[in-house]
């Protein structure tokens, strides 16, 4: 089964109930996307899944905070993500090595499950042929390859492997589009092949106004 959602992020508790009151979709919750605005709502993060939580809010996955997994900090920063995942009954948290990985991903409980996002550039710890070759949990991001057949490779050679996709189409000078021709292309591969996982749409700022009307059209004709 496929659960559609948006992505929608927040920098500072003041602007949760702002962003989150009146959502009607499931979303991806992205938390504050660098560790210097990350750090100060570590202490919060009971109190902000609670307030998430009083919003009757599905939340589908956890977007992690943008820091390095290569070492041991992972570990402590990382269980709290899950803490937090398990508060909002969210079994799927993307981070963009193996080991701490393999820690959290066998310590955590009920389900919970570490993917690593796609990207094409050479500053990620793992290329999209890397998170196969280590047989790694993934969130697929289709705007960040640019290569459609090679989403096509991942998406039939990798598919029981990919837990979350964000969807969103690319143009030759930006990506996260709204989805186009190809994005629906890609959902009837999965509803045809009886994939299960998360879908979440993730558009630029200027676009965000369009996604609920994209994720509700998408929810109409496909589940």
């Amino acid at each position: 089964m496929i659960k559609f959602g948006i992505r929608q992020s927040f920098d500072r508790i003041e602007q949760i109930e702002e962003r989150f009151s009146n959502i009607s979709v499931p979303v991806e919750l992205a938390l504050p996307y660098y560790w210097k605005i990350y750090e100060p709502i570590r202490q919060h993060l009971g109190q902000i899944a609670q307030q998430i939580k009083d919003f009757h809010i599905d939340v589908l996955s956890i977007h992690a905070v943008q820091s390095s997994i290569t070492d041991d900090k992972f570990r402590i920063w990382g269980k709290e993500t899950a803490d937090f995942a398990k508060a909002l009954g969210t079994k799927v948290i993307q981070k963009q090595a193996i080991k701490n990985l393999e820690f959290l991903n066998q310590s955590c409980q009920n389900g919970i499950i570490f993917s690593i996002e796609t990207f094409s550039g050479k500053r990620r710890v793992f290329t999209p042929d890397e998170i196969t070759r280590f047989n790694l949990p993934m969130t697929l991001d289709i705007s960040h390859i640019h290569d459609n057949q090679k989403i096509w490779e991942l998406l039939k050679g990798y598919r029981d492997n990919i837990v979350n996709i964000h969807l969103s189409a690319k143009g030759n000078n930006k990506h996260h589009l709204p989805i186009d021709n190809f994005c629906k292309e890609v959902i009837d591969y999965l509803i045809e092949n009886k994939w299960s996982g998360n879908v979440i749409l993730e558009y630029l700022p200027e676009f965000h106004n369009q996604m609920i009307a994209d994720v509700k059209f998408l929810e109409y004709k496909y589940t």
